[in-house]
Parts: structure tokens; sequence; C-alpha cells
């Protein structure tokens, strides 16, 4: 189960989205359909940048949080969407990319959260005994949450 949208339905829209751009050269993003790595790169800093001129605009006063919060949605939704073309141009599944690192980092930082093959959260091991292993140790049989 997923808050919104999962990652393969992002790129399959994305995918969709950029051929049917392909075939319309009034489509608005019919001259980013033959972006290169660099260009998408750029997309995604640049929606970055809106995000980081918001949020300083919120720091300082000029709108209350409820709006900034419904612009700052907007804006990091444009980088999600940008970052996936970005991975979609260099043949990375962002999905499994993302599931494979954030394993890595939690095995490394002895976390005991990780996401498992079914897309869903589970504990590493059971959280009782948890407390007792040491960093890095894979004694305990994984389990699920």
């Amino acid at each position: 189960m997923t808050n919104g949208i999962s990652l393969k339905t992002l790129r399959e829209a994305n995918k969709k989205r950029l051929l049917e751009a392909s075939k319309n050269k009034h489509h608005k993003f019919y001259k980013s359909v033959n972006w290169t790595e660099a260009q998408w790169l750029k997309a995604v800093l640049g929606e970055l940048g809106e995000y980081a001129n918001l949020s300083k605009k919120f720091d300082r006063g000029d709108f209350p949080e409820k709006e900034f919060k419904l612009e700052a949605a907007k804006e990091l939704a444009d980088v999600q969407c940008y970052l996936d073309m970005l991975a979609n141009k260099i043949g990375v599944d962002l999905g499994n990319a993302t599931k494979d690192k954030f394993n890595e980092v939690s095995e490394r930082v002895n976390s005991n959260i990780e996401i498992g093959d079914d897309d869903d959260w589970h504990y590493r091991f059971e959280p009782k005994e948890y407390n007792k292993i040491k960093p890095n140790s894979k004694k305990i049989n994984k389990v699920k949450k």
C-alpha cells in the first residue's frame, strides 16, 4: 500500500507522457523528449531551487505555514518527477535503487528497519532481541513487522 502512487506508476506515466510529447510538437515537453542526462539534472536542480526559494520566503514570514506546505508539496513533486526522468535516462530503476540504498544505510547505521521485497517496511530482527545484538550482526532471523 502506498501514499499516493508507487515509483513504478510514476515511471510508466512519465514514459507515456514523453512518448505522447514526442508525437506532438505543440506539447510543452516536446523539446525535452531527447534531453541529455545533464539537462534532466538541471531540471531536478531547478525545482530544488524553487523549493529552496519558497522555503526562504516562508522562513522570513512572507506567507503562512498552510500556504507554504501546499506550494512546497508542488515543488517537491516536481523534483520527484524530474528525478525519475533523470533516473530513466540513465537506466536506473529508482524504486529498487531507493530500497537497496535504504537497506544498506539501515545496516550501516545499525537500524532495525528495512524495506522488504514486498515494498513494505519490516524489522530486521526481533525487536526484543535487537538491543542485544552487536552492530552489523546478522545472526538473528529477520521478522515481518
